[in-house]
């Protein structure tokens, strides 16, 4: 039920039977009753907004999120929802006359937003009050969210970007044509590189942890500029080529500091995404003086690579 009040624009849905039994089986899962709750709750609150998001034709899938996982749910407070082939929107549960949103340290970065879903006493119905780009200082005022109509438009404008985002063909750059904004390495970052520390997460491939880059004959790179999450204000993104058959081509892709700067900003992320903007690589940057993900991949196969750190994120879209 959409409700138009004087700040905003709010729904509210009654929480189904079915939630609060899926809530339920993954409070199960928690023997310490203050943790078993937090996750009760997120798990109504995320319910909640994929409802709300399935209403308006927006697909999501929780599977492959960290709120699905019974060992995150241990390790964070995390309600994410990814929004297919944009990223993860974080659910927030409130409670009833609360006038404060928390959210926590381990989710300030890798979200497109924050949805703050407040509960009545009896648990029968989420009231969707708003939303936040940022997560500010861990605490928003309710009366500063913004409209869910701005959600909506906020997705839908994410959504065209990423429909219209002009691809880069990397078997075009083994004849030399190469698209605007990529440049040789030598001619951005000079000839010394940083040696590579690497701090790997993934399930789907292999990760050579030494790779030689040398072996690699055309590599190209760009500067992304982080603005004032990062105190260069920039890093660089290195990808790397190696023909291995007719059909197949060996990538890597690679973060490095620039301008001076030792080392990446934490908690700086590299992920790969697949056609359908799931992660399937990912590396994090923690004292890390580079940050590197190894795959092969076939001609025609495409695939994204997003940095972000903090409330800022890159995703650059390659055509094999």
């Amino acid at each position: 039920m959409m409700k138009n009040t004087s700040e905003s624009l709010t729904f509210t849905v009654p929480i189904s039977l079915e939630a609060h039994s899926v809530a339920e089986q993954f409070r199960r899962k928690h023997g310490n009753p203050q943790k078993a709750k937090q996750v009760y709750l997120n798990i109504l609150a995320l319910s909640a907004v994929k409802f709300y998001l399935r209403c308006m034709g927006v697909e999501t899938n929780w599977s492959v999120c960290a709120s699905w996982n019974p060992v995150m749910q241990t390790v964070m407070d995390v309600a994410d929802l990814e929004v297919m082939g944009l990223g993860k929107l974080e659910c927030r549960p409130v409670l009833p006359d609360e006038k404060v949103v928390h959210i926590p340290p381990e989710v300030w970065s890798d979200r497109i937003g924050y949805v703050a879903v407040q509960f009545d006493p009896s648990l029968q119905e989420a009231t969707l009050l708003g939303f936040s780009k940022t997560a500010g200082s861990g605490e928003l005022d309710v009366s500063q969210l913004r409209s869910l109509e701005e959600l909506i438009l906020l997705l839908e404008e994410t959504q065209l970007i990423a429909s219209v985002q002009k691809p880069t063909h990397l078997s075009q750059w083994l004849t030399n044509i190469v698209e605007a904004g990529w440049q040789t390495v030598e001619l951005l970052l000079g000839p010394q590189q940083p040696k590579l520390a690497f701090r790997f997460r993934s399930t789907e491939h292999t990760l050579a942890q030494n790779p030689e880059n040398s072996t690699f004959p055309v590599q190209k790179c760009k500067i992304l500029d982080l603005g004032q999450q990062s105190a260069s204000g920039q890093v660089a993104l290195l990808v790397g080529l190696m023909p291995v058959s007719e059909q197949e081509i060996n990538i890597f892709v690679k973060v490095c500091p620039v301008s001076g700067q030792k080392y990446l900003p934490e908690e700086l992320e590299l992920m790969i995404l697949d056609d359908l903007g799931k992660a399937v690589m990912q590396a994090t940057a923690r004292s890390t003086k580079s940050i590197q993900l190894n795959f092969s991949s076939e001609i025609g196969e495409n695939f994204r690579v997003k940095v972000a750190v903090g409330n800022i994120s890159f995703t650059e879209v390659f055509v094999v």
